[in-house]
């Protein structure tokens, strides 16, 4: 098999050269006298000349061979007469191309089929055995929140040797790093290495287009290769709106919080839409910019603008019942009070006769369950002053007497009184010297215990009674 090839490429030289030799007069190629060196992973670049020899202008096109990893900037190319056109090569050899001294064939033909080639030799060095051959990523356009997983493969193809590399993966922007991630790493001859980072995506991160770069050194620090590639974070808009309401019997807060979490700034309008009878309790930290009133609904507006990624705003607002709830409080307590009254037990005292040393005056107690419920373990008291007696004479129920230095005592005892029922106790006194003035009958007490067992009392108002004028 290497006999053959040999064979062929001595066959192709030798057509090449019988062909420079016949049209050598029509054309000239000028190739470097000397292999030129170039390096491996690297670009380099040979000029070629070519030279018009005819007397006539005529159109020359260009090629080589073999074409893998070469390059010819212009393929042809119009010459006049005796006119010399400059042919550059690009070549970008593999890393891993073997290294010593390589030939390509360069033709150049005329629009007449005239034809001629020449070999070029140059020579491939590889400026190190060990490079980044790749940096894989999982994906190549991303948005906030996403994870990228980077992952640069290291080569080395030497056969014998191992080595120790000192590798930097960096993440930059504008030449301004954002994420940087050090590594120490051993590769065994012919072998490969992959190392794995991972950069989260977050709003903050400016969408555009981003570097990733590799670089390896050795020992010495001095850099062996290096590696970039792009990736791109994309515009995204994502505002979140949390609402907050405490609730109290005075009043109610509410708290908006909104979050930018995309990673463009934004401006834009925030409604809060209420019914309308809310505007008299709606009290706001930050005024609204407008107000819009439609179908008993009020809507207040918030601007907000130049609002960052990563921000954050609070919008709080009070809706204040105070003055709702006072009010309602004295008109409930005013209801009950008035309701109390209606339906509380009355105890009147009233008198009838004349007041006269000689006369007996007769005192009546009127005694009411206005409520809906029975009263139980009634009690009346009353007390008549010393300038008069008790007669011991009763025309209702009689009550148990007991005299006291303040007068006489009169208490009745009664079980229970339904509800609506009334009941009227009576006693007569009579004053024990001529009274000239007023006389005064103190309040009388009425107790009872209600159906939960509490104690409640009445009293009924004092009376008046006139005596001897002088």
């Amino acid at each position: 098999m290497h006999k053959k090839f040999i064979f062929s490429i001595f066959i192709l030289t030798f057509i090449v050269l019988f062909q420079g030799l016949v049209y050598a007069q029509e054309i000239d190629i000028f190739v470097p006298e000397k292999p030129t060196t170039i390096f491996a992973g690297e670009t380099n670049t040979l000029e070629i000349l070519v030279k018009n020899n005819r007397d006539v202008k005529d159109t020359f096109y260009f090629s080589v061979w073999p074409t893998y990893w070469i390059d010819i900037a212009k393929y042809w190319t119009i010459l006049e007469p005796n006119e010399v056109a400059t042919v550059t090569l690009t070549l970008k050899p593999p890393r891993d191309v073997e290294e010593g001294t390589h030939e390509l064939i360069f033709t150049a033909k005329s629009g007449q089929d005239i034809s001629i080639s020449k070999n070029i030799y140059f020579s491939i060095k590889r400026p190190t055995n060990v490079f980044v051959t790749e940096i894989k990523i999982n994906k190549q356009t991303l948005k906030p929140d996403d994870t990228l997983i980077i992952q640069p493969v290291l080569t080395n193809i030497d056969k014998k040797q191992t080595m120790e590399l000192l590798t930097t993966t960096k993440i930059s922007k504008d030449n301004l790093i954002i994420e940087k991630f050090d590594d120490t790493v051993t590769i065994r001859p012919e072998s490969t290495h992959t190392l794995s980072y991972v950069f989260n995506v977050k709003n903050t991160h400016i969408p555009e287009n981003y570097q990733i770069s590799t670089i390896i050194r050795n020992k010495l620090n001095k850099i062996l290769d290096e590696k970039t590639i792009d990736f791109k974070i994309e515009k995204t808009s994502n505002i979140k709106r949390e609402k907050k309401t405490e609730n109290n019997i005075l009043y109610t807060n509410v708290i908006i919080t909104i979050t930018n979490n995309g990673n463009v700034v934004e401006s834009f309008k925030i409604g809060e839409s209420l019914p309308t009878i809310s505007k008299n309790f709606f009290y706001p930290d930050i005024e609204p910019v407008s107000e819009e009133e439609k179908d008993n609904r009020i809507v207040y507006n918030w601007l907000i603008q130049d609002f960052v990624p990563g921000e954050i705003i609070v919008i709080r607002y009070q809706l204040r019942f105070t003055n709702v709830v006072l009010v309602s409080c004295v008109l409930i307590v005013a209801i009950v009070w008035v309701l109390w009254l209606f339906y509380k037990p009355s105890l009147k005292k009233k008198y009838i006769g004349l007041l006269g040393l000689e006369t007996e005056l007769t005192i009546s107690l009127y005694l009411k369950n206005r409520g809906t419920k029975t009263m139980n373990n009634i009690t009346v008291t009353d007390l008549v002053p010393p300038l008069a007696t008790v007669i011991k004479k009763f025309d209702t129920m009689t009550p148990t007497l007991k005299i006291k230095p303040t007068g006489t005592e009169l208490t009745w005892k009664i079980k229970q009184l339904n509800p609506k029922e009334e009941r009227v106790l009576t006693y007569r006194i009579k004053p024990v010297i001529d009274i000239v003035g007023k006389f005064k009958l103190p309040k009388s007490h009425l107790t009872y215990t209600t159906k939960t067992g509490k104690k409640r009392n009445v009293v009924s108002k004092i009376i008046t009674i006139m005596g001897k004028v002088k």
